[in-house]
């Protein structure tokens, strides 16, 4: 069943499905900033938020079930997103783009790698701040980005390259990437 890719799926029943396949809150965290982060992304470039929201919102949506297997990781997602009816050639290009660079041929594909990475880095600097993600600065979250030892968990090697891969300055990177996580912050206790 192929579905018309920007009236796929609601944000609702996207949610419902990352409720539905994920079993820990820390996931289901990492996912919605990831979101965020893919949805100011794709205003940047003036293309489909829906779409590029549901590459971070699903990125992940199988690691619960597959961290002991990382091989069967995003295949198990797209299995899941086909049999609740969703098939987007090009939303699942970029969901399994994340994990292997042969898959990173477009804009949203090689976006949702960077997008992986600084949201990570961003809750992590959210959790630490008195106003969590409200008033974050640029130049406070590239000071914790090189302290190797903050959120040492971080992919770090997602975030640098930023503007050879996709062709944003690392500062405007960061600072599209913290309006992202603001949209979703309150969602996700980071406001």
């Amino acid at each position: 069943m192929s579905t018309a890719p920007t009236e796929a799926m609601d944000r609702e029943r996207a949610l419902e499905l990352v409720h539905k396949y994920c079993d820990k809150d820390i996931t289901v965290r990492h996912l919605i900033s990831v979101e965020g982060v893919m949805r100011a992304l794709a205003r940047h470039f003036d293309q489909d938020e829906q779409r590029w929201a549901l590459v971070g919102l699903w990125h992940d949506l199988d690691y619960d079930r597959v961290e002991e297997d990382l091989e069967r990781h995003t295949k198990l997602t797209l299995q899941w997103l086909r049999e609740e009816g969703y098939d987007d050639p090009e939303v699942f290009n970029a969901i399994k783009a994340h994990l292997h660079e042969e898959y990173q041929t477009d804009l949203m594909s090689k976006g949702i790698v960077h997008a992986d990475g600084v949201a990570g880095l961003l809750v992590a600097c959210a959790l630490v701040r008195p106003d969590k993600a409200n008033g974050m600065k640029v130049s406070s979250v590239k000071k914790k980005l090189k302290e190797k030892s903050f959120a040492p968990g971080v992919e770090r090697d997602k975030i640098w390259g930023v503007e050879d891969s996709i062709g944003i300055p690392m500062d405007e990177f960061i600072s599209i990437s913290i309006g992202g996580l603001q949209l979703v912050a309150a969602e996700i206790d980071l406001a």
